[in-house]
């Protein structure tokens, strides 16, 4: 899986690395260090985001300016970084083929070739073992955007599906130059005041269901608006939510710019991925989420928590 997986990307004439639409750490950092390896391998690489605006506390990553938000006229590769469906992607059908790179339970392996671990906390981890697979020298570059990768997607290291390994691979990422003061510090104590306003919106807004159980927050386009906040400030308002005691399940439903709704569900135990699935969305156990039109976001908020209400009682 591995091996086959870099000989494809070493045969391409030009491979462009795609990290999802509204990026996090994860899939950024797990992009970033496939261009470091692919780069010092002498091949001929592009980094693409569809999102016009990347969020500002990833820019220390080695080679954060050059993501581009154009595809390049002619490639013959594809490469996928924690993506669990192609639509996430948002670049059109061509002639070419993909890598798909990822550590979702609800890919749809989509690609080429498929390299899905989804007992991984991360995508992060599967780059990692990729290119530890196939010899390749870990540079500073690579393992600072690998061990982003991995502290993001795992909140730094407070959930997800940590393990001994997970730790192991993050040891060895800390002795090829990774500084884990300093992602931390840069990831996480970068907070602009928008985001600090936006919080004291949720704690004026949020709402409990079922005696306490389960805890959930619409932002509508006015309430980002009036706090300056953009949607990346919203990022970690759900985990907060949940972080709340006897809480086991939290629900974000965000309003895009585009129209439509953004859900985030994370729980402590139940699988709120199958919940996501339903709407044809995706994720982990206790991290998923899905997209929908226009609606109107109290009565879906309804329909999601009487669907939780249902499952819990199988």
């Amino acid at each position: 899986m591995y091996q086959q997986a870099w000989k494809r990307m070493l045969e391409a004439k030009h491979s462009v690395i795609v990290s999802h639409v509204h990026p996090d750490g994860d899939t950024l950092g797990s992009a970033l260090a496939l261009y470091d390896a692919l780069s010092r391998a002498g091949k001929k690489v592009t980094l693409y985001n569809h999102t016009k605006e990347l969020p500002l506390c990833y820019d220390f990553l080695p080679n954060f300016t050059k993501v581009k938000h154009t595809l390049p006229k002619a490639f013959d590769l594809v490469i996928s970084c924690d993506c669990s469906t192609l639509n996430r992607l948002k670049i059109p059908q061509g002639d070419y083929d993909i890598v798909n790179i990822d550590h979702h339970l609800t890919n749809h392996y989509f690609g080429t070739v498929n390299v899905v671990v989804d007992h991984f906390s991360s995508a992060g981890m599967v780059v990692y073992e990729l290119l530890k697979a196939n010899g390749i020298e870990m540079s500073e570059a690579c393992a600072t955007s690998l061990y982003t990768a991995i502290a993001d997607d795992t909140g730094f290291f407070l959930y997800g599906d940590m393990d001994a390994l997970t730790f192991s691979i993050v040891s060895q990422l800390v002795k090829c130059g990774a500084n884990p003061k300093e992602i931390a510090s840069k990831v996480k104590r970068r907070e602009p005041l928008s985001k600090i306003r936006l919080y004291g919106y949720m704690l004026n807004h949020f709402d409990l269901h079922e005696n306490g159980t389960i805890a959930t927050i619409i932002f509508d386009k006015a309430s980002l608006e009036a706090t300056g906040a953009t949607r990346y400030d919203t990022k970690n308002i759900v985990n907060m939510l949940r972080s709340i005691a006897h809480v086991t399940i939290a629900i974000m439903i965000l309003e895009e710019k585009e129209g439509g709704y953004k859900i985030s569900l994370r729980s402590k135990e139940l699988n709120v991925a199958q919940i996501a699935l339903a709407y044809q969305g995706g994720g982990h156990k206790t991290a998923a989420g899905f997209e929908v039109a226009p609606c109107d976001p109290y009565m879906l908020r309804d329909e999601i928590v009487e669907q939780i209400k249902r499952i819990k009682t199988l």
